[in-house]
């Protein structure tokens, strides 16, 4: 029984040695966020405080997002760039079911893609490789960099331009622009100016909103997910879990998510955005019935007036491009690109035309 214990004592010291050896990609586990959170923090965060238990932080975020059951059941790890014993690179992969003319797919939502400056050029490219290699019928990843997208390019992937749009429609631009101590005179001229050129403020639209809970927000946007050529595939946990973290965000306001009802009371659509008094919001879905985008979008800015935001801004959605331009929403490329990558043409192509539900 000893020389049992001694053995695989051995064989422990031996696979570990081996491991602190080894230079290659490997698969992501809960023991190397410690490693990747310094990675992340040096290259991506280099002004960050460190004060407080961010090791934590980062802890709670991965375990959450890269190593839930979820995530690791779906078989599609998140990766780890490892040279002898250290780990200079990382990207992390969640996946997420869609649906593509009704027939399942599973899409890899990568993120988080970080390499040691010292590494950079094969080490990402390996990894990114080994990812697009998994089972997944889509990879996807959102407001990549510049350089994120020349390596996604040389990898076979592309920009869904349509998704690397964003608007925005200023509200009360005076306030959004001018110092906040000067906050009562840049309200005082906002008054002045919605009153001059009657654009400003939201005209009153028909029918009324309220809060939306959990259960009709699924219902939402799987109705429109079924109209639209491709769409995400949620279910009760996982539009729970989707807004848990969208509230986690406290420093970008309240979460408010609101169903949109005409005049007799039948759903029309909803939103679901970031409102902060006197501050910019940032809108993370809005969906609508057949020919009622303009109502909805009107519900969605005469709300975040009412809040109090400064300006509204989101992702383009295609269905709603006829009524961003009426409500004189500014559209533009804010320095990020959405990336995809399939190895089926017709589930790329498919984000490239208008007729996909694809969301923040």
């Amino acid at each position: 029984h000893r020389r049992h214990l001694d053995d695989r004592a051995g064989h422990d010291v031996r696979a570990a040695l081996m491991l602190m050896q080894y230079t290659g990609i490997r698969q992501f586990g809960e023991e190397d966020i410690p490693a990747v959170a310094d990675l992340h923090r040096r290259v991506m965060r280099p002004e960050a405080s460190t004060e407080g238990d961010w090791v934590q932080a980062y802890r709670e975020y991965f375990g959450d997002v890269f190593l839930s059951d979820a995530a690791l059941s779906a078989g599609l790890p998140s990766l780890v760039y490892q040279r002898e014993g250290r780990i200079l690179g990382f990207l992390g992969v969640m996946p997420r079911r869609m649906q593509i003319h009704g027939t399942p797919l599973v899409a890899a939502v990568c993120s988080q893609f970080v390499v040691d400056p010292a590494e950079r050029g094969q080490a990402g490219l390996q990894m990114l490789k080994r990812c697009f290699a998994g089972d997944q019928d889509l990879s996807i990843t959102d407001e990549a960099a510049e350089c994120t997208r020349k390596i996604w390019e040389w990898c076979g992937g592309t920009a869904a331009l349509p998704y690397s749009i964003h608007w925005i429609r200023p509200l009360r631009p005076a306030e959004a622009t001018l110092p906040r101590v000067l906050a009562p005179l840049a309200r005082a001229v906002d008054v002045i100016a919605a009153k001059m050129t009657g654009r400003l403020r939201p005209q009153r639209p028909l029918g009324s909103r309220e809060a939306i809970d959990d259960e009709t927000l699924l219902e939402c946007v799987m109705a429109s997910s079924r109209r639209a050529s491709m769409g995400p595939a949620y279910d009760a946990q996982s539009v729970r879990w989707v807004l848990k973290r969208a509230r986690g965000h406290a420093d970008r306001g309240e979460v408010r998510a609101l169903v949109v009802k005409d005049e007799a009371q039948a759903l029309t659509g909803w939103f679901v955005y970031h409102a902060r008094r006197g501050r910019a919001g940032e809108v993370l879905q809005i969906g609508a019935e057949p020919r009622q985008h303009r109502n909805v979008f009107d519900h969605l800015l005469e709300d975040a007036w009412e809040q109090g935001v400064t300006m509204l801004s989101g992702r383009l959605e295609p269905a709603f491009a006829p009524q961003l331009s009426e409500n004189g929403c500014l559209l533009y490329r804010r320095g990020y690109w959405t990336l995809v990558h399939s190895k089926r043409a017709e589930v790329s192509h498919a984000l490239q035309r208008r007729g996909a539900f694809f969301t923040r």
